[in-house]
């Protein structure tokens, strides 16, 4: 068979097999789809150079890094629990700041970035448990003085005892365990 009957032949074919209509858009940015498999390995390297340049003090520097790790990587958890562990139990504790009104902007900044998570991880009880874990920290520090959390310590008890619930029914192992013992109390 000549080139020619063989292009044509080829061109038909494909033609025939091409699933047309729309055509499903990656909703992945653009960055982690050129990277392919080597986009976790970069956002490994991307949250070592995050912990380097908290230790340094250079937190907006650190938070840039921080997304685009996430940012590469958003199905791992764990990256969406260290950032989060960072705003709440390092940037809200009161060593680091002890203006109550900013340590609570800081904890909502971390509730917001751990729900945020949920959608986009692969381990969404994960995240949600880690919310319940904050919640609960709120709950054992807070006073007027302290953290003024809107409804005071029983409200973040509350709100901690259904992220656990929620928790709970995406499927960790822990949430409902945990949303009883506290309910108990």
């Amino acid at each position: 068979m000549s080139l020619a009957w063989r292009t044509l032949v080829t061109l038909v074919l494909g033609a025939l097999l091409w699933p047309w209509g729309p055509v499903p858009r990656d909703p992945r940015p653009l960055t982690p789809r050129l990277l392919g498999p080597v986009a976790r390995l970069v956002a490994s390297i991307e949250w070592v150079r995050f912990n380097t340049t908290v230790q340094e003090g250079r937190f907006q520097s650190a938070y840039a890094i921080a997304e685009r790790a996430l940012t590469l990587n958003p199905r791992a958890p764990q990256g969406w629990m260290h950032l989060a562990a960072h705003l709440a139990f390092f940037r809200a504790s009161p060593e680091n700041e002890p203006r109550p009104e900013h340590r609570r902007r800081w904890i909502v900044a971390a509730l917001e970035l751990l729900e945020r998570g949920e959608g986009e991880t692969s381990e969404p009880a994960e995240l949600a448990f880690m919310r319940g874990l904050v919640l609960y920290h709120v709950a054992t520090i807070d006073t007027e003085q302290e953290l003024g959390w809107p409804g005071g310590s029983s409200a973040a008890l509350e709100s901690a005892i259904q992220v656990f619930h929620s928790a709970g029914d995406m499927g960790h192992s822990n949430g409902h365990s945990l949303a009883h013992i506290l309910s108990a109390n």
